[in-house]
């Protein structure tokens, strides 16, 4: 019977680990609004370095991808609150605003579960205590855990049986949790609430039973976030798992990124293929960064602070030090300084690593998968129409801050490469229709690169159309059987008076540590402006210089310090004085070699 109860309790533990997916300062008010920009980490914390739980695996071999720093590991464990102290104080220098530790509840199968959460609880209010501001926790329900409540059946949480386990897993939390601790939006505690596979039926009745027995009991209704698996329900937000390894997700105010997956070491020892998705040295996570500020996300979630089987761990490990620490305390202030509500207007640059500006591809995936190619010098878009279904149409999201759901004029500018005599359109959310159709360019088979400005007086943007999006590019293949490609486009709120610049394409490149390069970097101008050249962001090895003449130096001057197994990714930005000003981005890829048998070399863009 012990043998039974121990293979079933692993079977559980490797459910919830194999989760492969269906995506300090200032103190915090009392509650928040669901307007304020919060950031949120799922915090795992069955760690014990003193057993070896969720170190060593039964058979003896490592149970993680990625490990704690060795000079973390001495007190590595959910039964130190010096351990869950340190971790939250990790949190603040991020800045994280809500830890949403993960909860199975169960004393008896899940011991680490309550006196894990009352630990966490213990080092949260050691540190208000002593005028600190640590994240307020919400609670992350691992459903999981409502198969053993229910001896390894998924349980119908439309019966009153169901719908009480169901409850009395977020009653536990809350009952654990002194409410000045809670997360809240509204002063409602924030709960995220994990995949509906787990359970064999629910309904709407499934949440009316949460929201009146928690009113009953605490005095107001939680705030729920399901994950977007449960369907044909109605809760506050949603949310995308898998964020880690597939790429950010955004569902209406709620936004999702990872750094990164690998679950190596589990896949190992159920002799299984493993999921990864490659970190790419930290360009991944800032890439999903970039998303969550161009989309207009106000509650991002990041997957995860601390789960090492899986490797999407953001806080500090063997393999990655602190890197990943501050790389998030670097994207929060700047996604938390983004707004996109007062300014002129947004605009997409398309290309293999597109410059989002509060306009951004909604999917990629067919009716709307599209490539990257290169035509005249600059990247372009097209839909791809290999695709079963084929895609005829790039699906575009507008920041919700810019523009959502009220009726507006805009003015919408596009991009295109006119070769051939075929002709292209495309479909908007509109007051009246979700995909109302634009006229139609024809072109005129010039070989150059054009831009056709749309005046919409009925634009709505209410993300009606697939993928939430709120509009869509068509290359009209149906009826001419001719794929279109566009470059950048913008949405303003009246019509621009100047053309942006171009920047001329630069090519990726490679060079040896204590070599110098320099690359010219030059754009036109439509109008004539004046240029400011820019990149955006610090490297230690680059210096750029602006001549004030439209071009200007990208000096490259590596050391060993500045080594890494992935390319960085730099990005030159030129913005004209015009009114309102506009941009045009390149972005180039750089190699830091190690042996002398490679030279300098320019590596041709695909």
């Amino acid at each position: 019977m012990k043998k039974k109860l121990l293979g079933f309790l692993s079977l559980i533990v490797i459910l919830a680990l194999f989760r492969l997916p269906l995506m300090a300062g200032k103190s915090a008010p009392a509650t928040w609004t669901p307007s304020d920009k919060l950031v949120a980490a799922y915090y795992f914390y069955w760690y014990n370095i003193y057993t070896g739980e969720h170190f060593i695996t039964p058979d003896g071999s490592d149970y993680i991808t990625n490990h704690p720093p060795d000079s973390y590991l001495a007190n590595y464990s959910y039964t130190e609150v010096s351990w869950h102290r340190r971790e939250l104080l990790d949190m603040m220098t991020a800045q994280i605003d809500i830890v949403l530790p993960v909860y199975f509840g169960n004393e008896e199968s899940f011991f680490w579960s309550k006196s894990g959460l009352q630990n966490l609880v213990s080092a949260t209010q050691s540190l208000m205590d002593e005028g600190r501001t640590p994240p307020k926790i919400g609670m992350f329900f691992d459903t999981n855990a409502l198969l053993q409540q229910n001896n390894g059946i998924p349980p119908d949480l439309t019966t009153e049986t169901g719908k009480a386990h169901f409850y009395n897993m977020i009653s536990d939390f809350f009952a654990l949790v002194p409410n000045n601790l809670w997360a809240t939006i509204n002063n409602r505690p924030i709960v995220f609430l994990y995949s509906s596979t787990i359970v064999s039926a629910y309904d709407q009745s499934t949440f009316d039973y949460i929201n009146q027995h928690f009113q009953a009991d605490f005095g107001t209704m939680p705030y729920i976030v399901r994950d977007t698996s449960w369907q044909g329900v109605s809760t506050d937000e949603a949310y995308s798992w898998g964020s880690a390894l597939y790429g950010p997700t955004t569902n209406g105010r709620v936004g999702t990124l990872g750094p990164g997956f690998d679950n190596t070491a589990l896949a190992n020892y159920l002799g299984s293929a493993p999921g990864i998705r490659d970190r790419a040295c930290g360009e991944f996570y800032n890439s999903g960064w970039e998303a969550m500020m161009s989309a207009g996300v106000n509650l991002v979630v990041i997957e995860t602070w601390s789960e090492l089987h899986e490797a999407t761990e953001i806080a500090a490990s063997r393999e990655y030090g602190t890197k990943y620490i501050s790389l998030t305390a670097e994207n929060v202030l700047r996604w938390k300084a983004t707004d996109y509500g007062t300014l002129p207007y947004i605009w997409l640059d398309f290309g293999k690593r597109p410059y989002q500006q509060g306009l951004q591809p909604a999917i990629n995936f067919p009716d709307g998968a599209w490539l990257v190619t290169t035509l005249a010098g600059r990247e372009a878009a097209y839909p791809d129409v290999t695709t079963t279904p084929t895609s005829h149409f790039i699906y575009l999201d507008v920041n919700d801050a810019f523009a959502h759901a009220t009726p507006r004029d805009v003015w919408v500018t596009i991009e295109y490469f006119d070769g051939g005599s075929d002709q292209w359109s495309f479909q908007y959310d509109s007051v009246s229709d979700p995909y109302a159709q634009s006229e139609s360019v024809v072109l005129q088979d010039t070989g150059q690169w054009k831009r056709h400005t749309f005046h919409l007086t009925d634009a709505y943007f209410g993300g009606r159309e697939a993928g939430a999006a709120d509009l869509r590019l068509t290359d009209n293949d149906w009826v001419d059987g001719k794929v279109n490609y566009f470059g950048r486009i913008w949405i303003s709120r009246s019509e621009l008076d100047n053309q942006a610049p171009d920047l001329a394409e630069i090519n990726d490149v490679a060079l040896m540590v204590g070599q110098v390069i320099e690359i010219p970097v030059s754009m036109s101008d439509p109008d004539g402006d004046s240029i400011l050249l820019t990149l955006d962001r610090d490297l230690d090895f680059t210096t750029f210089t602006d001549n004030g003449d439209g071009t200007g130096i990208l000096r490259l001057a590596p050391t060993g310090s500045d080594v890494q197994p992935c390319p960085y990714l730099i990005r030159v930005i030129a913005t004209d004085a015009g009114k309102p000003s506009l941009a045009d981005a390149v972005s180039l890829r750089v190699d830091i070699l190690t042996s002398d048998r490679f030279l300098p070399l320019v590596i041709r863009q695909e």
